[in-house]
């Protein structure tokens, strides 16, 4: 007899996150949650935990340590499941293919530096029954470790922001633009069909800066309802991403944050052929704030070029920038930077 396809789909993605990826992994297979898989996808990532081991090695370690520990606490069983890219292809892709392998009617992203929350899993699909939402957004917990392995809280705010409520089709797309929550696609619970409808108007994207803008806007355009729960479900680690002081030492790590560019493209490509102008889809002011967005995506790629790229790569990143952005965006820019801080790398910008 074929057991039933589990209700969530827990998704991992993982690029030189590995010293982080066993605590995640205990937060999600320690969930009280009858229903759920794990997939934990490695980007081709070339980094290893404290122990020396790969992704792979740290998610077959996490298997065994979860069939122990549901086995004691009489839980369902929960299969954890390993995919891995053979080449770097920067988040849009690494969750395209983690939408696609995902067995669940719903997917909940997890970033493999985070952390869900005890109890997460069950509420958030709690939220989604009793209100037939198709998207439910659970708060955050912002902060770092300290040296003693307790977590602080910030005032980080940037990914926490919610709306308690509903808010249902169009509304939502344009509650987002607003700013009244945050865009990212992790702490939601989101139906896979919502996904695959998603991604199939994003085309191949090699990207790891604005990618959740670019998968939100599409999830934000065709979700039928949204609703914000006061529940804590998500743990988000500040400061432990790709742009947040890593030196970028490679072409390739570069070229996927000067891709930030093409999801501006398609965004705008999309918005030209269905933005009817007898019934619009956005306002002016909410193309002016997409605007306002692009420049501060550029701005980050400026900053970016000249405090963590590696110097012998300078001239090559910069002129791989100036393909992208193209080069009188950026050298304006760059001009406008340089005279508002008086030097060719902005203090204020951080």
């Amino acid at each position: 007899m074929k057991k039933p396809e589990p209700v969530i789909s827990v998704c991992i993605p993982v690029y030189e996150t590995e010293a982080y990826l066993a605590q995640c992994l205990r937060s999600v297979y320690s969930q009280d949650f009858a229903s759920f898989e794990v997939l934990v996808l490695s980007d081709a990532s070339p980094a290893r935990d404290e122990k020396g081991r790969s992704a792979k090695k740290i998610t077959k370690a996490a298997q065994k340590e979860c069939k122990a520990y549901r086995k004691e606490m009489a839980l369902p069983p929960v299969k954890i499941r390993f995919l891995e890219h053979r080449k770097n292809r920067g988040c849009v892709e690494v969750r395209r293919s983690l939408v696609y392998e995902a067995r669940g009617q719903y997917i909940a992203m997890l970033d493999s530096d985070d952390e869900f929350l005890e109890g997460a899993i069950a509420a958030l699909y709690e939220a989604a029954l009793q209100n037939e939402a198709d998207m439910v957004h659970g708060t955050f917990l912002s902060g770092q470790y300290d040296e003693n392995g307790v977590f602080c809280e910030s005032e980080e705010k940037r990914c926490s922001r919610i709306f308690y409520g509903r808010k249902e089709g169009l509304d939502i797309a344009r509650s987002w633009f607003a700013g009244i929550f945050s865009g990212n696609v992790c702490g939601k619970l989101i139906k896979k069909s919502l996904y695959e409808k998603a991604f199939a108007d994003i085309p191949y994207t090699e990207c790891n800066m604005a990618d959740d803008l670019l998968i939100f806007f599409f999830l934000g355009m065709y979700a039928s309802r949204y609703v914000g729960i006061e529940k804590k479900v998500y743990r988000y680690r500040i400061n432990s991403g790709m742009s947040s002081g890593r030196s970028i030492d490679s072409l390739q790590k570069w070229k996927l944050l000067c891709t930030s560019a093409s999801v501006f493209s398609i965004i705008s490509l999309w918005i030209k052929e269905n933005n009817a102008k007898d019934k619009p889809l956005f306002s002016g002011e909410d193309l002016d704030h997409l605007g306002r967005v692009t420049l501060r995506y550029l701005t980050d790629n400026v900053l970016l070029l000249y405090r963590r790229v590696s110097p012998n790569l300078f001239s090559e990143a910069r002129q791989m920038l100036f393909d992208y952005w193209g080069e009188d965006f950026v050298v304006n820019v760059e001009k406008v930077m340089k005279e508002k801080e008086k030097s060719p790398i902005p203090q204020s910008f951080d």
